[in-house]
C-alpha cells in the first residue's frame, strides 16, 4: 500500500510541476527583467536567485534537461553576487537580461506540451501511474509548488534521465557546484570559490517520508504578493525566522494550493484588496476542516472604517495599514503564528458526573489540548498547583462545594485571578447564569453542547489569556539585550513631559537619530545583516546615554532619544559625543565589519511645540537640514523669530487698522503644470503696506496676528476677498482656481463652515474653484479637528492642500486621514536641495505616494530653469515662483502659451 501511495504521489507531483511550469518560467522572467530595468537591490536579487535555484533543481528531477541547464546557467551567474553581497554592473545586467529573454521559446514549448489543465500527455502520465499502482485517478488537481513540501523528489512512474550538472533544489542560498554547466556567452562571472558537486537525487525512504511529514508540520506562510519593496523585506524576514514561505502571484494559485495544503498564515498584499471576499471564503472554508489555527493578515493603503470592516468580514485576523515598517509587520506575524505554537493548552475539567467529564476530556484532547478531569470539587484545589491550568471548565451543581463557591475560592488566590473559568452546565435559568458570572466566571456554556462550539470557546479564551500573559511578562518596556525601549513607551513618556506645567523650564528635548547612507548600506550587506547592525547601533546608543534618558528604535533606519534635562548647548554636545563615538566603533556580524555615521536632529522643549508628533517632525526636519552640503550632521529646530517688541506692537496695530479699513492687499502668482495642461490656477498672497512704504508679507503678518488673537479675522478677510475675485472671473466667463492659505483657526471655528457655504451659494460659485491650504505642522497638531472640517469641505467640492510637506513616516500617515488633493513641497526640496541625491530620492518618494492616491504635487518658490527641469524629471506636477511669473495684482498669465 505504501508503494502505491508513493507512486501515485510521484505522478501527482510531476503533473503539478508540468502544468504550471510555463507560468512559473514567465513569472521568473518578468521579475528578472524588472530588476534589470528598474535597478537591483541585494534583497530582491537573493529572492530571485532562490526562485531560480528551486526551479532549476525541479527541472532536473523531472528530466527537463534543456530548461534545467538554462536555469542553472542563470543560477550560476547570480550565485557569486549573492555570496559576495554585490549587484551586477551595467554590462552584466545586459547579459543577464539577454539570457532571460531566451526563456521565451522554452515557455512556448512547455505551454504547448503541458500548459493546458487537461493536457493529454500529462493526463496520460497520471493515468499510467495510477493504473500501475492499482490506484484511482485524482479527483483534485494538485496545486502549484506542491512538490516543494516533500523535500527530495520521489521516484516517478516512468524513469527519467537527470542532468548531473543540475543542482537539486535547496532551501538556502548556496554557491554553485564546482562543475557547473558553462554559462551563456557574454555572461561574465565574478571570481568565487565553488562548492563540491551536489549528490544526485535519491528515492525517499520511509525515514525521508517521515522527515517530509515533519517539515510539512512546520509553520507555513502563503504570501499573495505583487513583489513590492515592503513585501520583499517581509519575505526575507519570514524565511530568516524559520517559517516555510510560499510566494503566490494570483488568487487562482492561492485557491489551488489552499485546496491541498492549508497553511498557518495567509498574507495578502494591498493590490489584492479587490479579491478579499473570495480569499476570505477560501480561508473560512479551510478553517472548517483544519485542526490548527489559520490566520489571515491583509495590507491596505486605506485605513478608513469601511475598508477595515470589509477586511474583518472577510475573516482577517490582522489589518495592516500602509505605509508601515517591516519590523512592525513581523511583530504582527509572530503574534499570529506563535499563538498556538507553544505547549498544548492545559484545561482542568471540574465535573462530578464522570461520564460528562470523560466526554469533555475526549473532545478537548482530540483538539490537541492537555486535560485533567476532577470529579471531586475540593480535590480541584490541589490540581491548581500541580497542573497549573490555563482554563478551568466548571460544572455548576456539585456535592460538597458547588461551582460558584469553588470559583470564589479560586479567585482568592493571586496567581489564578486572571485564569479563565468557563461554566458548563445544563442550567437554563438566566438568573443562575448571572450569579455564576458574578462569582468570578468568564463565560457560561449550556449543555448539551456541540463539540465544535466547546473547542472554539476554550481555544479563544486560552489564546487570549496567553496573549495577556505574554504582555504581562513583557511589561518592562526596555529590551534587556539592546537596552532600547519600546517606541510606544518613549512616546508616552514624551507626552508625559509635555503635560508638565512648563516643560521648557525643566530643559531637555527630543533627538531624532538616523544612520547615514542607510539605503546604500542595506543594499550592500543585505537585509539580515543590516537588521543586526541596527540592533548593535541601538545598543551602542543606549549604553552611552544618561540613566533617565530613553532611546528607542523609531523607524527602519532611525532612533529616537528622549532627554529629560539639558539646554540646547548640552544636547548639541551629547549629539556630537555620540556621533564621534559611533564613528570610531567597529560593528561586526557574521565575519563582516562595518562602520557607520549618524546624523542628529534636536528639538528642545524650549521650542514650545507642545505636541509629540510636532516635536518628532521638527527634530526629523532639523536632522535632514543638517545633512545639507557643508553642514555638520547635527541640527537644532528653532521656532520662527519674532520681530522686536516695538516693531511687533506697531505691526499689530497696522493689522487692526487694515481689518477695519480693508487695507490688506492680495497678489496672485500662477501655478503652472509641468506635464502640460491649460488649467488656470493661482496662489493668493497676502500683503500689507506699512509706514514708509514697507511691504509686509504673510510671514510677517501671521505670527503677530496669532499672538494678538486676530488670525481668524485675517483668514476671513482673505477668503471672502478671494471669493469676490472668483465671482468676478465667473462673470467674465473665465473661471479660475484659487489656492488660499488658512490658519488652523479656520478648522477650529464652528461657524466657519456655514459661513463659507453661504458665500459659495450666494455668489453661485462651484467649490472646485477653491483650494484651502493648511500648514503641515498645524494639521498634524490638530488632526482630528481638521479631519472633521475637511470632510465637510469635500461635500462642498472645496479642495485641500498641505504646505511644507516632507518625506517621513508621520507625513505619509497623516495623508491617510485627510482628503488631501494637493501637496506643496517643503523648501528643503527646492534650490540647492535638488542637487542633493538623498533629497531627490525623498522627493521621488513623495511624488510616488501622491500619484498612487490621485494627489498632485506642487513645488513653490522656483527661481530658475534648472530647478524646473529637475522637478519635471522627478514627476512633480506643478511649479510656482518667480521663474514662472512674479506675483501681481492681476491674473494675466497665458496658460495656453505655456502649455
Amino acid at each position: 500500500m505504501q508503494k502505491q501511495d508513493d507512486t501515485q504521489q510521484a505522478a501527482e507531483l510531476r503533473l503539478a510541476f508540468l502544468r504550471h511550469l510555463p507560468k512559473r518560467l514567465e513569472t521568473l522572467r518578468k521579475r528578472g527583467l524588472r530588476l534589470c530595468t528598474q535597478g537591483w537591490d541585494i534583497n530582491a536579487l537573493s529572492i530571485l536567485f532562490r526562485e531560480i535555484q528551486i526551479l532549476a533543481g525541479a527541472c532536473g528531477r523531472y528530466g527537463l534537461l534543456d530548461s534545467g541547464e538554462h536555469l542553472f546557467s542563470l543560477e550560476s551567474f547570480l550565485a557569486p553576487f549573492v555570496e559576495q553581497v554585490a549587484i551586477p554592473n551595467t554590462s552584466q545586467t545586459a547579459a543577464f537580461a539577454a539570457q532571460l529573454q531566451k526563456l521565451e521559446p522554452l515557455i512556448e514549448q512547455h505551454a504547448h506540451q503541458y500548459g493546458e489543465p487537461e493536457s493529454t500527455q500529462a493526463a496520460a502520465a497520471l493515468t499510467v501511474a495510477t493504473t500501475q499502482a492499482g490506484g484511482f485517478a485524482l479527483q483534485v488537481t494538485p496545486p502549484p509548488e506542491y512538490w516543494k513540501r516533500f523535500g527530495p523528489a520521489p521516484a516517478v512512474a516512468q524513469p527519467v534521465a537527470v542532468a548531473p550538472a543540475v543542482a537539486p533544489s535547496a532551501p538556502t542560498v548556496a554557491p554553485p557546484p564546482a562543475t557547473p554547466t558553462a554559462p551563456a556567452a557574454g555572461m561574465a562571472l565574478p571570481a568565487i570559490a565553488t562548492a563540491p558537486p551536489a549528490p544526485p537525487p535519491q528515492v525517499p525512504t520511509a525515514d525521508a517520508a517521515g522527515a517530509a511529514l515533519r517539515r510539512a508540520e512546520q509553520r507555513k506562510v502563503y504570501h499573495l504578493s505583487d513583489g513590492n519593496a515592503l513585501a520583499c523585506e517581509v519575505d526575507q524576514k519570514i524565511e530568516a525566522t524559520g517559517y516555510e514561505l510560499t510566494l503566490l502571484d494570483s488568487v487562482a494559485e492561492l485557491k489551488e494550493v489552499m485546496a491541498a495544503f492549508a497553511p498557518h498564515l495567509v498574507v495578502v498584499d494591498a493590490s489584492f484588496q479587490g479579491a478579499l471576499e473570495p480569499i476570505g471564503e477560501m480561508v473560512k472554508s479551510a478553517r472548517g476542516r483544519l485542526s490548527h489555527r489559520l490566520a489571515l493578515l491583509t495590507f491596505s493603503t486605506s485605513g478608513e472604517l469601511s475598508v477595515r470592516l470589509r477586511a474583518m468580514r472577510a475573516g482577517a485576523d490582522t489589518f495592516v495599514e500602509l505605509p508601515t515598517q517591516s519590523s512592525d509587520v513581523m511583530t504582527r506575524i509572530g503574534e499570529l503564528l506563535e499563538a498556538d505554537s507553544a505547549d498544548p493548552y492545559r484545561v482542568l475539567i471540574v465535573e462530578d458526573d464522570r461520564s460528562q467529564a470523560i466526554f469533555a476530556e475526549s473532545i478537548l484532547r482530540k483538539a490537541g489540548m492537555s486535560t485533567r478531569a476532577v470529579t471531586d470539587p475540593l480535590a480541584a484545589l490541589d490540581q491548581l498547583d500541580t497542573f497549573k491550568p490555563e482554563l478551568i471548565l466548571m460544572d455548576l451543581y456539585m456535592p460538597n462545594c458547588n461551582g460558584m463557591e469553588l470559583t470564589a475560592i479560586i479567585r482568592e488566590r493571586e496567581e489564578f485571578i486572571t485564569t479563565p473559568i468557563v461554566f458548563l452546565s445544563g442550567e437554563h435559568d438566566e438568573e443562575k447564569h448571572f450569579e455564576a458570572l458574578n462569582a468570578g466566571g468568564d463565560d457560561f456554556l449550556s449543555k448539551p453542547i456541540r463539540p465544535k462550539h466547546l473547542i472554539s470557546a476554550v481555544t479563544n479564551r486560552v489564546r487570549r489569556a496567553r496573549q495577556l500573559g505574554r504582555r504581562a511578562q513583557t511589561q518592562n518596556p526596555r529590551d534587556p539585550v539592546t537596552g532600547l525601549y519600546e517606541r510606544a513607551h518613549v512616546l508616552d513618556q514624551l507626552n508625559s513631559l509635555l503635560a508638565r506645567e512648563d516643560p521648557a523650564e525643566h530643559g531637555g528635548g527630543l533627538m531624532y537619530v538616523e544612520i547615514d547612507a542607510a539605503g546604500q548600506i542595506r543594499e550592500r550587506v543585505g537585509l539580515t545583516i543590516f537588521d543586526a547592525l541596527l540592533n548593535q547601533v541601538g545598543a551602542f546608543i543606549a549604553s552611552h546615554v544618561e540613566g533617565k534618558d530613553l532611546a528607542a528604535r523609531y523607524g527602519d533606519t532611525s532612533f529616537a532619544l528622549l532627554c529629560h534635562t539639558g539646554d540646547e548647548t548640552e544636547l548639541r554636545q551629547l549629539a556630537g559625543d555620540l556621533r564621534e563615538r559611533t564613528a570610531r566603533e567597529v560593528f561586526e556580524h557574521e565575519g563582516k565589519t562595518l562602520t557607520v555615521g549618524l546624523s542628529f536632529g534636536i528639538c528642545t522643549f524650549a521650542a514650545g511645540l507642545g505636541d509629540a508628533g510636532a516635536m518628532l517632525n521638527a527634530a526629523e526636519r532639523a536632522m535632514a537640514d543638517a545633512r545639507a552640503p557643508g553642514q555638520i550632521h547635527i541640527g537644532v529646530f528653532h521656532a520662527a523669530r519674532r520681530l522686536p517688541a516695538n516693531a511687533d506692537t506697531a505691526l499689530a496695530q497696522l493689522i487692526r487698522d487694515a481689518l477695519k479699513a480693508e487695507d490688506f492687499q492680495l497678489l496672485f502668482q500662477p501655478i503652472v503644470a509641468l506635464q502640460g495642461g491649460e488649467e488656470e490656477q493661482f496662489q493668493s498672497l497676502l500683503r500689507l503696506r506699512g509706514d514708509g512704504g514697507k511691504l509686509y508679507t504673510a510671514a510677517d503678518i501671521l505670527p503677530v496676528a496669532e499672538r494678538e488673537g486676530l488670525t481668524g479675522d485675517v483668514d476671513r478677510w482673505v477668503l471672502s476677498h478671494c471669493l469676490l475675485v472668483l465671482a468676478e472671473r465667473a462673470r467674465q466667463r473665465r473661471p479660475v482656481r484659487l489656492f488660499v492659505s488658512q490658519s488652523i483657526d479656520a478648522a477650529l471655528d464652528p461657524q466657519r463652515l456655514g459661513w463659507l457655504r453661504q458665500l459659495l451659494e450666494t455668489r453661485r460659485l462651484a467649490g472646485e474653484q477653491l483650494v484651502l491650504e493648511f500648514r503641515f505642522n498645524e494639521a498634524l497638531a490638530h488632526l482630528r479637528e481638521l479631519a472633521t472640517f475637511t470632510e465637510a469641505l469635500s461635500g462642498l467640492g472645496v479642495g485641500l492642500a498641505l504646505s511644507a510637506f516632507e518625506a517621513n513616516q508621520t507625513s505619509f500617515q497623516l495623508l491617510q486621514h485627510l482628503p488631501v488633493t494637493f501637496i506643496k513641497l517643503a523648501p528643503r526640496y527646492i534650490g540647492e536641495g535638488l542637487r542633493n541625491s538623498a533629497l531627490r530620492e525623498e522627493l521621488r518618494q513623495i511624488v510616488t505616494q501622491a500619484h498612487e492616491h490621485g494627489r498632485k504635487v506642487i513645488a513653490p518658490r522656483i527661481e530658475d530653469a534648472q530647478s524646473a527641469s529637475l522637478l519635471w524629471t522627478s514627476g512633480v506636477d506643478y511649479i510656482q515662483g518667480d521663474f514662472v511669473q512674479q506675483a501681481g495684482h492681476d491674473m494675466s498669465f497665458d496658460f495656453h502659451a505655456t502649455a
